[in-house]
């Protein structure tokens, strides 16, 4: 019997966000997720006692972890994450996290893995897809989620203005803004094709995120490239992404940015 276990916690690009409406105080989505070769470490370890324990308690591990203990009655473990994705950017670091935990658990415990994503799904927006990874549509509050052929394994170049969105806050102001909508369908196909896609591309987070970070709408507009296939802004932000064929198209771009930058490409996340 392992003592502890090891996963990789993905970030996640949202290639498209469209606001479809609300459900009580929630707005419901439609998304195209991706999964990216850029990842937080998180290591769960058996306990003596039944604590649960994490020394990040900034993200949703721990609840995730407590509400599988409280399902399946298992014992006390502690949390480790060694952090990589940039927290508050768009690039679903907590939710990563809280996936790979709840991953960690069903191998620590032996539990049975369609049930911990039954119980997880629902707790948070990004966690099921990022507990399936690869390509996917992601509807309701994210957790519906409809894996995908997988797109080619473009290059990532990843902007990162100085001050992140507070996902909550940029939810609540896009109510005071007129939707965009997105055909992901149309950009799905025309990335598959190895396309350019812009003219499909749609965030509706966008308008309230440039609201809350002057940076966002700026950058964006110096990432814009006719070389990349699709740029835009993952999430509430504040990370912007351009997608490219080759990775010295994607560091050529990046060498151009006056910003903190990364490549990284597509990823299935296995």
């Amino acid at each position: 019997m392992s003592d502890s276990v090891i996963e990789k916690g993905y970030a996640k690009l949202n290639l498209s966000l469209n606001i479809i409406g609300k459900r009580g105080e929630k707005h419901e989505l439609r998304m195209l997720d991706q999964t990216i070769d850029l990842y937080d470490v998180v290591a769960l370890t058996r306990r003596a006692d039944d604590l649960l324990t994490s020394d990040f308690k900034e993200d949703n591990s721990l609840v995730v972890l407590s509400a599988l203990q409280k399902r399946f009655s298992f014992g006390g473990a502690d949390i480790r994450i060694e952090k990589k994705i940039p927290v508050g950017g768009g690039l679903g670091g907590s939710s990563a996290d809280a996936a790979a935990t709840a991953l960690a658990a069903a191998k620590l415990f032996s539990l049975p893995l369609d049930e911990v994503k039954k119980e997880v799904a629902p707790l948070f927006g990004d966690i099921a897809f990022q507990m399936e990874k690869g390509t996917a549509l992601a509807e309701g509050f994210g957790e519906i989620v409809t894996p995908l052929p997988s797109l080619p394994p473009y290059y990532v170049l990843l902007c990162f203005p100085s001050e992140g969105v507070l996902t909550k806050d940029a939810f609540a102001l896009s109510d005071r803004f007129p939707k965009s909508s997105s055909d992901l369908t149309a950009l799905y196909e025309a990335l598959s094709r190895g396309e350019r896609a812009q003219e499909y591309y749609a965030n509706a987070l966008l308008p309230a995120s440039c609201s809350l970070n002057g940076e966002i709408s700026f950058f964006l507009k110096l990432l814009s490239d006719e070389r990349s296939l699709l740029n835009g802004m993952t999430g509430s932000g504040s990370t912007l992404f351009a997608l490219y064929k080759t990775e010295k198209e994607a560091k050529e771009k990046a060498a151009k940015m006056p910003c903190k930058t990364a490549v990284t490409r597509f990823s299935r996340g296995i």
